[in-house]
């Protein structure tokens, strides 16, 4: 029996920095489906659409004052990465679960945060950042006093 192989290059960790890092989108363009999802502790609900997608890493990015990739690991048809971060003056951490579909391109993404003050803070900020633009519901809305 033939060994089945992955059609994603190894090691995809400076393949989705680079991706990240060309404010263009060009790279995220050539790494992602059209369809690709975005999904993780920040969001109430998923995000789809290539454009969406990368419209939510940019105003990401723009929040991060630091990102830095710490490790890789990977299967047949997903690729983990752990990072730490700065945002908002506060440290985080977490992992991104990059999964791929059968051209090997990115089809979802999955990003966990922690600890829960920074996922809440950093979801009601790309929420004021974005409102509505990459779907309705998708970010924490802290409730204001005047709600109450």
């Amino acid at each position: 029996m033939q060994e089945e192989r992955s059609a994603v290059a190894r090691p995809f960790g400076p393949i989705w920095n680079e991706a990240l890092s060309d404010e263009s989108g060009a790279k995220f363009r050539e790494v992602a489906t059209p369809d690709v999802s975005l999904e993780g502790s920040v969001f109430a609900a998923p995000i789809e659409g290539r454009d969406k997608v990368w419209t939510s890493f940019r105003a990401a990015a723009g929040i991060t004052d630091r990102l830095t990739f710490i490790e890789e690991s990977t299967a047949p048809d997903r690729t983990f990465l752990t990072w730490e971060q700065e945002a908002l003056g506060q440290r985080a951490g977490g992992v991104t679960v990059l999964s791929f579909d059968s051209s090997g391109l990115v089809d979802n993404v999955a990003i966990h945060h922690r600890p829960l003050g920074v996922v809440l803070a950093f979801s009601a900020e790309l929420g004021r950042r974005l409102g509505n633009s990459v779907g309705p519901g998708v970010f924490y809305q802290p409730e204001s006093n005047g709600d109450r």
